[in-house]
């Protein structure tokens, strides 16, 4: 059908709208039995037990929700639809065919670019797996956005060449190249620069092990922009957290509290567990402060409001957030990975558990403008949350080909692998694939980083802004351990240098002035909030553990200061570890319950036996006290390190205090346990606690 240049243009234009509203919904009910044959929405679980809550949870969100991601479908196939026809339009057919045609190939060329710059959205296909390994080793996002543009000048001209003037030709020239001039202008041109609130920036950092950084080791390769930020700072080069966890790392991180002061103990703690405290947050928004605090992954951490937090931008919580990830809607990932997308489906476009959908460098994009208008309006404390060195770890473009080798097999080298942690598991991974994997990822979050502070440094603000860069964690490869080569990385199982050291850089307003490069005293994640109190200026948190970090960046007098730690529960038992370990809690479904609101949380059975299996620390630059539970019901207390004289004692009278200091019913009461007197040990002794 072909239509006659004096015809109205709105009667074809809404058959064409129309259509490419058919075409998109075609498309979702595709997708839609596609997910159901294979299972991946849950069709095919037992529904009896804790299956049963989980779907009651998510049963009355999912229409509502599956009807927005089907309004997306019928969104941009309208606009493809009506994109196609214009061009077909330039030739003169601007029939229904010419319409179809244009429409798979515009559909075509997204598809394209979007395997090459984020090609873990179609990495389980597998009829799609030649193509798509060619891709990822040579292809360029560039050159499907260079087809793009040839084949919009070709009809450019052809439609000129057909309709337009001489005259017309040079008016329609210059209304495109003033176009393309506003639109490069709006990208470069610096932001207002108005009134300087105070603004205070703590960025975080999940799972990144200070030895990436050159100056402790590495090759300076993996974070850049961490790097050159570094310039500005001061690295705390021994600085640790109490729990190699998030969410248990981060409660301690607000409240200044170590965790068995605060409740949280482990991931997806129940709130009746919390032991409230007061938080930085808290205090900065007493003072009138505006609050953000921001994250990219809430399955197994999110700031409610006790986090004293007003403002959180983070994924759904929950049940809901669970189901996500296994709806792999891939036309979301096309047509959604932007502002307006993230606007109307962010439980898909702003949640990195979306392999693929998710883009992580348009996500930091949008948030770096978030904090510059929040900076703007009033004084600001602004912190971010990166989560991309965590699973399901799928580097984007150009991040999935700097470390891991081309030999390695396409699956993993576009998904973090997951492989049981037990001796001589066999998981077809390698440590230096694993490790070199988890460098693209930190690499990915650095640029993240990157983007906001480069947002704060086009706009002025940076230099005056306090900005505290760090992790919450480290990640342990299993060095140690020849025979878990092929096993999942882990933080959170064990006590160690790599697990429980993390990054901690401090830029003061102004810079880092008189203050040294590198500070080499031993600092704790508690520190952190009374650090960015002091110098805002605003009241001091009562009876907490930690301090402010003020005296070391000002050059004035410190007191030594000691590290509590204990374990976290992760998917891995103790008894891997440690074969006279206590045997620990399940690993099941069963330890977690579901509430009617759809929080999964830890369930009430669980929790006796969680505390029971940590292990607990204390550690003061020279020396470990560790304390871990026997299977014969005993605890067994370690030293490593110089355990001889005074100081050894000290250290080891201030685990007994901190572990009195737990609340009634936390505490280790191993059945038998009676602590002996104290006396002196050799380095790396043993004493029975029976």
């Amino acid at each position: 059908m072909s239509e006659s240049a004096s015809s109205p243009l709105w009667r074809p234009l809404a058959w064409r709208m129309a259509l490419g509203a058919g075409l998109g919904l075609g498309l979702f009910a595709a997708e839609s039995w596609l997910l159901l044959r294979s299972g991946m929405v849950g069709v095919d679980i037992p529904v009896e037990g804790p299956y049963a809550a989980l779907m009651a949870a998510v049963r009355p969100v999912l229409p509502g929700l599956l009807a927005r991601v089907a309004s997306v479908y019928v969104v941009a196939g309208m606009a493809l639809a009506v994109a196609a026809w214009g061009l077909a339009r330039a030739w003169g057919r601007g029939g229904v065919g010419g319409t179809l045609v244009g429409w798979w190939g515009l559909a075509a060329l997204l598809a394209w670019e979007r395997a090459i710059s984020r090609p873990a959205l179609f990495d389980d296909l597998p009829a799609a797996r030649p193509l798509l390994a060619w891709l990822v080793d040579h292809g360029e996002p560039w050159h499907p956005r260079a087809v793009a543009v040839v084949l919009l000048l070709v009809h450019a001209g052809v439609f000129l060449a057909r309709r337009g003037t001489g005259r017309a030709r040079l008016r329609a020239a210059l209304v495109m190249a003033a176009g393309l001039a506003v639109v490069a202008l709006a990208r470069v041109w610096p932001e207002s620069r108005g009134t300087k609130h105070p603004l205070v920036v703590l960025i975080g950092i999940d799972a990144f092990r200070p030895d990436r950084l050159r100056s402790q080791g590495g090759s300076g390769e993996v974070a850049p922009h961490v790097e050159r930020f570094l310039e500005d700072a001061t690295l705390f080069t021994r600085a640790y957290t109490p729990i190699a966890q998030t969410e248990p790392a981060w409660r301690s991180l607000l409240t200044a509290r170590w965790p068995h002061a605060t409740g949280v103990r482990y991931p997806l703690t129940a709130e009746s567990r919390m032991r409230l405290q007061p938080t930085f947050a808290r205090a900065f928004d007493d003072a009138g402060w505006r609050t953000v605090f921001a994250t990219d992954c809430s399955r197994f951490h999110t700031e409610g409001p006790a986090s004293g937090f007003v403002t959180r931008l983070q994924p759904p919580r929950g049940a809901v957030n669970f189901l996500l990830e296994k709806l792999r809607y891939r036309a979301l990932g096309a047509f959604a990975d932007q502002a307006l997308g993230a606007a109307w489906v962010p439980e898909f476009v702003d949640n990195r558990a979306l392999a693929g959908i998710h883009d992580p460098m348009g996500y930091a994009e949008r948030l770096a403008a978030r904090l510059v208008d929040e900076a703007g309006q009033g004084p600001t404390l602004f912190a971010f949350h990166a989560t991309a060195a965590h699973f399901p770890g799928d580097p984007v473009h150009p991040f999935h080909r700097r470390f891991v080798p081309a030999s390695e097999p396409l699956e993993r080298r576009l998904r973090m692998h997951f492989a049981p942690v037990s001796p001589g598991a066999k998981g077809g991974w390698n440590r230096p694939g694993a490790e070199a994997l988890y460098d693209e990822l930190l690499a990915q979050a650095d640029a993240q980083v990157g983007l906001l502070l480069e947002a704060l440094r086009r706009t002025g603000r940076y230099d005056d802004a306090l900005i505290v860069l760090m992790s919450d964690h480290g990640e342990s490869f299993h060095e140690d351990r020849p025979d878990l080569a092929g096993a999942t990385p882990v933080h959170g199982a064990r006590l160690s240098e790599v697990e429980n050291r993390i990054l901690l850089a401090v830029k003061p307003p102004g810079g880092r002035g008189a203050a040294p490069r590198d500070v080499d005293a031993l600092v704790r994640l508690v520190d952190v909030g009374p650090t960015l109190l002091d110098y805002a200026g605003l009241p001091a948190l009562r009876r907490v553990d930690g301090v402010s970090l003020s005296p070391l960046l000002r050059g004035g007098d410190w007191v030594p200061q000691r590290l509590y730690a204990e374990t976290g529960f992760t998917h891995v038992v103790p008894e891997v570890f440690d074969a006279e370990h206590w045997p620990g809690a399940p690993r099941t479904f069963d330890a977690y319950r579901i509430r009617p609101d759809g929080v999964v949380e830890m369930g009430e059975s669980i929790h006796a036996a969680v505390l029971m299996e940590k292990d607990r620390g204390v550690y003061d630059g020279q020396r470990w006290w560790l304390e871990r539970p026997r299977a014969d019901g005993t605890l067994r207390r370690t030293c490593e390190g110089d355990c001889e004289g005074p100081d050894a004692l000290a250290l080891e009278a201030w685990l007994d205090d901190v572990r009195g200091r737990t609340e009634e019913g936390d505490s280790r009461k191993v059945a038998g346990h009676v602590d002996d007197p104290r006396r002196p040990l050799a380095p790396g002794r043993v004493r029975s606690t029976q």
